[in-house]
């Protein structure tokens, strides 16, 4: 009895497995947890060596594929990473970047980078006290800081290396 069950559950059990693989995934495969990570106190900005968990309000994240997170002390700092992975991971490429994540400047929370609103020209100082990019989750408050410290509002898109190159001059990675 026995030698009959098993050979019928295996003529059951092996179409399912192969039609659950798709495209070389595995069944248990799950899309990545591509949400932002807890900045630890030891961890330090890749580019410029500072600690993110210090300054809050102007924290970024680069969140990989598979898992990992790079930590940056600024908007401007992540941006100078983005525009020049090779120097500062050896690991990633830019093809590896799952999810890029900001700290609104006001509430601190976590927002999408590429839906964030940033302020470029404003009296604002990053952690360096430095030109920085402040971040908002909405446009109506980058309005508001634009309002009361100046500057100009610009989307993800508009972040060019000039742009990054403009902030450098009293701090040049």
């Amino acid at each position: 009895m026995i030698r009959r069950v098993l050979p019928a559950i295996g003529a059951a059990i092996i179409p399912a497995l192969l039609a659950a693989t798709v495209i070389g995934q595995p069944i248990a495969a799950q899309a990545a947890d591509l949400s932002p990570q807890y900045v630890q106190r030891s961890t330090r900005c890749p580019v410029c060596g500072m600690y993110p968990y210090r300054t809050p309000q102007w924290t970024a994240q680069i969140v990989f594929n598979d898992q990992t997170a790079s930590s940056f002390d600024s908007p401007a700092d992540m941006f100078r990473f983005i525009n020049n992975m090779m120097l500062f991971d050896k690991t990633h490429k830019p093809a590896d970047i799952g999810a890029i994540w900001v700290a609104d400047y006001t509430t601190k929370a976590w927002v999408d980078a590429k839906k964030a609103f940033y302020v470029l020209g404003s009296k604002a100082r990053g952690p360096m006290n430095e030109p920085n990019l402040p971040a908002f989750a909405s446009r109506e408050a980058a309005d508001a800081h634009v309002k009361a410290e100046g500057g100009k509002v610009l989307g993800f898109g508009e972040v060019t290396r000039e742009v990054i190159k403009s902030l450098a001059g009293a701090h040049n990675h």
